[in-house]
């Protein structure tokens, strides 16, 4: 079976989200729900400005949005995510939103807090790693970071959502980035309308 993707019917499915302080916590808020939705069983490690950033982007605190899942701030690093052993029963880790602070400390091997340290747990043990990247334009800096993460086998997921898919509200923008995130993960989900070539019942233009 291919590494990364859950096991069997009767296996408990399991994952760990990390949400950073970039722009955009809703993503990594909608990746965890999405995961329990399906039956996982989720592990949500936050850093202290996405607790900040959770205020001001969605005037609610990012603990009350997150009630009903396990929750640990990024100074834990004794929680469980830390370990390798731990990480072995998952499908993996995602970071979203990823800042490029965070980039940074996972490309240089740096694992100065339980998100770093997680992601870099991830990838030698080859587990999947997802970052979703919200930071635009991006520089040579975070081009060169980027490139390391995915040569040392992280995957790269700018939060750049898609429009074929004829978005009718902000929920579909953030489920079509959620739904790339997810198939990233190797969990099947249907967030949001793939390709089925060119269709003709279009709109959106129309609404701008």
């Amino acid at each position: 079976m291919e590494e990364g993707v859950a096991q069997g019917a009767g296996a408990v499915k399991k994952a760990v989200v990390a949400i950073t302080g970039a722009s955009g916590v809703i993503y990594g808020v909608r990746t965890a729900q999405a995961l329990k939705e399906r039956g996982f069983d989720v592990d949500v490690v936050v850093s202290f400005e996405a607790e900040k950033v959770s205020i001001y982007e969605c005037g609610e605190s990012l603990f009350e949005m997150l009630k009903g899942f396990r929750v640990y701030r990024e100074n834990e690093i004794e929680a469980p995510p830390s370990s390798s052993s731990y990480l072995a029963k998952t499908v993996g880790v995602v970071v979203s939103p990823c800042s490029t602070k965070t980039l940074a400390l996972i490309a240089h091997g740096i694992a100065q807090d339980l998100i770093s340290r997680a992601a870099l747990a991830a990838l030698r043990i080859k587990k999947r790693l997802v970052l979703v990247l919200r930071e635009t334009p991006l520089g040579e800096i975070e081009l060169e970071n980027a490139l390391k993460v995915a040569r040392a086998g992280g995957i790269i997921l700018p939060a750049s959502p898609g429009f074929y898919n004829n978005p009718k509200d902000l929920r579909d923008v953030v489920n079509f980035v959620v739904g790339k995130t997810l198939d990233a993960l190797g969990v099947e989900n249907d967030l949001y309308r793939r390709w089925e070539g060119v269709r003709t019942d279009r709109g959106l233009c129309e609404r701008l």
